[in-house]
């Protein structure tokens, strides 16, 4: 009986399903072309949309953030959706927190922990700006080199140095990103937006003037050789000044990267062993407590803060 039950459901499903596909293609058969209608509307409501975004001129904010996450990220992200992330981030972070603490306190641990992206970002743009200008007279020697060997034929010689060069990996990769660009395109604004993207991924007075010289020689075919032998002898010059700078900056480094976590570390185990105090209250205290909680995200951020300081002075980046 129940078998009988089970095959009369299935045929019912079966049944059901067959009339419902038979449904469904007749109202395909009979709106078709009005569906294709509506969905070719709404393709060109989108490009239409997506094009008055591209012709309306970014703010500041926007600017900066995309050409940091062009250079920090592989996949580089727009920035007004790393914006909406954050609020997203932030809106959640305030619902949870006013819950459990002072709005005060809730806005200022969104502010902090959504600060906290765009600060490793920052670090991470600086740390690859100081390591691509040790490159710096390696490119400008190789650049020169293939620039006279490809008949001063710009395109030629950036693919050359990319494809030649072993001691630039980092210059290389941006110089790859700046081919595409070029490449993709004749129009002067977007070449010179191009080329302020490489020279701001390095931010040296000598990437400004090798992103000069390809802007002007891929726009009108200038030779520019003296100007890149001019790079070349400066660079030279300036390497004398950096071996001695470079033995003046270390103690600070070691300072904040070491000594800092080395000093919390012992706050916890002085409070431990000295004071008496049970390790799982001092846990407690410090990530289940307002006050705790956001102390730790305050240390945590200035020691990024730190870091990112550190990166900007400290370690200088190999210029003349």
């Amino acid at each position: 009986m129940i078998i009988q039950i089970e095959k009369t459901d299935c045929l019912f499903i079966i049944v059901s399903a067959i009339l419902y596909l038979i449904l469904l293609s007749g109202i395909w058969l009979i709106y078709s072309e009005r569906l294709k209608c509506v969905w070719m509307k709404i393709k060109m409501y989108n490009r239409l949309k997506a094009r008055k975004r591209a012709l309306k001129p970014e703010s500041r904010i926007e600017q900066n953030l995309r050409k940091i996450l062009s250079i920090s990220l592989k996949k580089p992200i727009e920035p007004i959706v790393f914006l909406r992330y954050n609020i997203i981030a932030f809106l959640l972070i305030l619902l949870v927190g006013v819950q459990n603490t002072s709005l005060t306190s809730s806005v200022l641990i969104g502010l902090l922990i959504c600060a906290m992206p765009y600060l490793l970002l920052r670090l991470k743009v600086e740390i690859i700006r100081r390591k691509s200008s040790y490159e710096g007279e390696k490119l400008i020697s190789e650049f020169l080199c293939q620039y006279r060997m490809a008949d001063s034929n710009i395109y030629k010689t950036i693919e050359q140095v990319i494809l030649v060069s072993e001691d630039t990996k980092i210059t290389g990769k941006l110089l790859f990103k700046l081919l595409i660009e070029l490449r993709n395109t004749g129009n002067p604004k977007l070449i010179k937006e191009a080329t302020d993207r490489f020279s701001y991924a390095i931010n040296t007075n000598w990437s400004r003037m090798l992103a000069n010289c390809i802007r002007i020689s891929s726009l009108d075919g200038t030779d520019v050789t003296l100007a890149l032998e001019d790079i070349l002898i400066q660079l030279r010059e300036a390497r004398q000044l950096f071996e001695e700078r470079r033995r003046l900056n270390s103690e600070s480094v070691r300072m904040v990267v070491f000594l800092a976590p080395v000093i919390f570390i012992s706050t916890i185990v002085i409070s431990v062993k000295y004071i008496g105090i049970p390790f799982t209250k001092v846990m407690k205290n410090q990530f289940y407590t307002e006050q705790g909680f956001l102390m730790i995200l305050l240390i945590l951020f200035l020691f990024l803060l730190n870091l990112a300081l550190i990166e900007i002075i400290t370690n200088q980046r190999f210029d003349y």
